[in-house]
């Protein structure tokens, strides 16, 4: 997938249901999320990735923001929050439900890095079940991009995913042409997962001038077969 067909699929997902698109639970299919249900799972998730770490509350992004699961709980601890999704309809509805406004701001962006965000700005940045949706290629753009936005002793919590057993051994391209064959006449949308090595993850962080000083890995839960799901907490060196 490139950066227009990932906007288009999930400009198209957040027409249609936006919380399953984020949290496609399959039991939602037919009692979906309650707005306090999915905001509070948001809550849940902020409060781990923050537990362990002393550091600045003036600002944090969340990158991948969808309607705001993680930027409405950070604007909890932190004085100023942006969100960033490449999905319109996704940002639209985020708006709609942003029970902060003068502390939220959510931005539409459709490129593959963070330009629009000045360096060394943010004393955490948080992403969530985002990078795991789009290509090995991009994913290490943001994920630099996370490292040159956060100030010097900022953190950045961020999932991934890295693939096991025999998935690993299959390209992406391969994979996105088997995807558009078998689910095209199927109402249902299929979302799609890529992974990335942990040591590609560490040597860009080592790159972007960060340590890993928080590293947990375990079964991915829709498929613990083919993935395994890696969450890293990253600080930036001080200046």
């Amino acid at each position: 997938m490139n950066l227009d067909e990932i906007k288009g699929f999930w400009t198209r997902l957040g027409d249609k249901d936006p919380m399953w698109a984020i949290l496609n639970d399959p039991a939602c299919r037919q009692v979906p999320w309650t707005a306090e249900e999915f905001f509070e799972t948001g809550r849940s998730a902020v409060r781990q990735m923050l537990q362990d770490f002393c550091l600045g509350r003036a600002k944090a992004l969340d990158f991948g923001c969808g309607i705001g699961r993680l930027t409405q709980a950070l604007a909890e601890h932190f004085e100023s929050v942006d969100g960033v999704d490449i999905s319109s309809s996704m940002i639209a509805n985020a708006e709609k439900l942003n029970r902060f406004p003068n502390r939220v701001v959510y931005h539409l962006n459709t490129r593959n890095d963070l330009n629009r965000f000045a360096s060394g700005q943010y004393d955490f940045v948080g992403s969530e079940i985002v990078l795991q949706h789009m290509p090995a290629r991009l994913q290490r753009n943001y994920i630099a991009e996370f490292l040159r936005v956060l100030k010097p002793g900022g953190v950045a919590h961020f999932q991934a995913i890295h693939a096991c057993s025999w998935r690993k051994w299959v390209p992406d391209l391969a994979t996105d042409l088997y995807r558009r064959l078998k689910y095209k006449n199927r109402p249902a949308p299929h979302i799609p997962l890529y992974g990335i090595p942990v040591g590609h993850v560490r040597a860009i962080i080592q790159r972007a001038g960060g340590a890993i000083v928080k590293y947990e890995c375990a079964p991915y839960t829709s498929r613990p077969d083919l993935w395994r799901s890696d969450n890293f907490w990253v600080r930036k060196g001080e200046a």
